[in-house]
């Protein structure tokens, strides 16, 4: 298969997560990598997705540009494949610290609401995740979650309407801001498109080091 790798940054790359993706294990498939640099990350997702399509890649994989991923992770996301799957990380709190208890991956809230500002417990932890990877439970279905890690067939962005990566300000109960990825993981439902994580594929997330769930 042909398999884009694409980081969409402002800036620059971290050292460590452009090691990684040097690094990773990439099997029989032909990958080719990229970065889409100076662009607000919902901009730089949209091109990354159009360049996957203009180079008639199978799977896009996008990489944040301070997630570091193991060198299995691509293997991983690519065994019994779905069209979208997330590896998951720590998330960063608003002093940017790193909370492990916490992977950026949230589950459906009993009644299947819309948004993703739910309560810490519709997330997943660190120790929950591991367990299920140790007891063999791998892709699991989620209602979204960062993008920081995302292995996309390319045939999603044909099924679904441009822009398919964006920003909005939305009011009533659930007031507040969809991020670009998550607004992505919405568009997914919209079409029908089921969201997993890999339970296998666990990354680490930068600030001054690399900081992993466990």
């Amino acid at each position: 298969m042909r398999i884009l790798i694409a980081v969409p940054t402002f800036e620059n790359i971290m050292p460590d997560t452009f090691k990684a993706i040097y690094n990773l294990d990439k099997g029989e498939h032909e990958c080719e990598f990229d970065f889409i640099r100076g662009y607000d990350c919902a901009t730089a997702r949209n091109k990354i997705a159009q360049t996957a399509l203009d180079r008639k890649a199978d799977y896009v994989l996008m990489v944040d540009n301070d997630v570091v991923l193991r060198q299995d992770a691509l293997v991983n996301l690519l065994e019994d494949p779905q069209e979208v799957c997330l590896g998951y990380y720590a998330h960063r709190n608003t002093n940017n610290l790193y909370s492990g208890r916490t992977c950026i991956c949230k589950v459906y809230d009993e009644g299947g609401g819309k948004y993703f500002n739910y309560p810490l417990e519709s997330e997943y932890t660190s120790a929950e995740m591991r367990e299920m990877r140790e007891s063999g439970w791998r892709k699991i279905r989620i209602h979204g979650g960062g993008m920081g890690c995302a292995l996309i067939k390319a045939d999603v962005f044909r099924k679904i309407k441009y822009p398919w990566y964006d920003w909005v300000n939305y009011a009533g109960k659930h007031r507040g801001m969809l991020s670009e990825d998550l607004f992505f993981c919405e568009r997914c439902h919209e079409y029908g498109i089921p969201i997993y994580v890999d339970a296998a594929v666990e990354c680490g997330h930068m600030l001054r080091h690399v900081q992993w769930c466990d």
